[in-house]
């Protein structure tokens, strides 16, 4: 099991300036490769308190810091970019970082962020199609040329070329429709499932169709990753965890909510899972949301829930996202000591 640092930079500007975060961020980095962890993982948003708008930059300075941890994103936002710029951008960062990237990729939720781009989210899951057949192309062809709905490219020479052969691993974010996890699998990429968004249950289905679709395309579990981003704090008691982190979560949720918008002005059949979360999240307390959407507790409740997630949707990496809710810099890095020494090496 491989283990990583997710962090979305939620930022709070009644707590701390944005250089701050920024400094405190980079102290999270460095401390989560101290400890050993495998990866560290960054979110992409817009127009909003998430203070991550271009992954590029912030994985470009990361690599710069770190020697050993891989660098992912969760998740680049392919419908609000060039394909051809996304692929030259993570190719240089592929190259400077020695081979350490992980591209997630994913079409995003936020009504908000269409909106600002003057985009439709019904037409989300065609533009990512496109979007990631035109960065594979780049990728992995000597010369390359498109014509599609909404991108085109003549006769292109991708510069310079990622170190990682053929092309970086990439991460297709999933959720609650089939449809993603049959693209994932007939693609062959490996999954990234954001388990904060229903309970494990929902997702074993889905999974299960993941790995026939790998099956069909010649594919087995064992070539790539099974993924999933979870909501975390470990304390030394279960009360003491709740404690120190209860009220960062639900500030968070308080955040994520209306973020995510009404469900009735959230448009199309592409989004129902995300529907109905944003629903759940503006009238939410903490005992309905654990245990199934949030991993609060001792080390050794941390480990159980793993290992279910092991044993449930074969979890080959997950991202622990604990730096939520404008959480004390102190107490984040006491959660990430405490995973990293008692829960990590019983998986090791």
């Amino acid at each position: 099991m491989k283990f990583g640092m997710l962090s979305l930079l939620d930022h709070y500007a009644e707590d701390k300036s944005e250089q701050q975060y920024y400094k405190d961020f980079f102290a999270e980095v460095d401390y989560a490769e101290e400890l050993g962890f495998d990866s560290i993982w960054i979110g992409e948003h817009h127009f909003c308190r998430y203070v991550c708008p271009s992954p590029q930059i912030l994985a470009m300075a990361i690599a710069q810091r770190t020697k050993k941890m891989r660098i992912g994103t969760a998740v680049t936002l392919l419908p609000h970019h060039d394909p051809i710029r996304l692929a030259e951008d993570y190719a240089m960062l592929d190259l400077l970082s020695g081979g350490r990237l992980d591209f997630g990729v994913g079409r995003g939720f936020i009504k908000l962020i269409y909106d600002g781009f003057n985009q439709s989210m019904d037409e989300s899951r065609e533009r990512f199609g496109e979007s990631l057949e035109v960065i594979e192309k780049a990728w992995t062809s000597e010369t390359f040329s498109h014509r599609g709905k909404f991108y085109a490219a003549n006769n292109i020479r991708l510069l310079p070329r990622p170190l990682q052969k053929p092309m970086p691993p990439i991460y297709m974010a999933a959720a609650a429709s089939p449809e993603s996890f049959v693209a994932a699998g007939e693609k062959g990429h490996s999954l990234l499932l954001a388990l904060f968004t229903m309970p494990m249950s929902a997702f074993k289905e889905n999974v299960q169709l993941y790995k026939e679709t790998l099956s069909q395309v010649g594919l087995s579990s064992k070539d790539i990753e099974i993924a999933g981003a979870y909501h975390c704090f470990v304390g030394d008691t279960p009360t003491l965890a709740r404690q120190k982190w209860e009220k960062h979560y639900m500030r968070y949720l308080n955040f994520v909510g209306p973020l995510i918008g009404p469900p009735e002005k959230i448009p199309g059949k592409q989004y129902e899972a995300w529907k109905q979360l944003g629903k759940n999240m503006r009238h939410v307390t903490f005992d309905q949301m654990y245990p199934d959407l949030v991993m609060c507790g001792n080390p050794d409740q941390c480990v159980e829930r793993i290992a279910l997630l092991q044993e449930e949707l074969g979890l080959t990496n997950l991202m622990v996202y604990m730096d939520l809710g404008g959480l004390d810099q102190k107490e984040l890095m006491g959660s990430m000591e405490l995973f990293a020494t008692k829960v990590m090496p019983q998986f090791r």
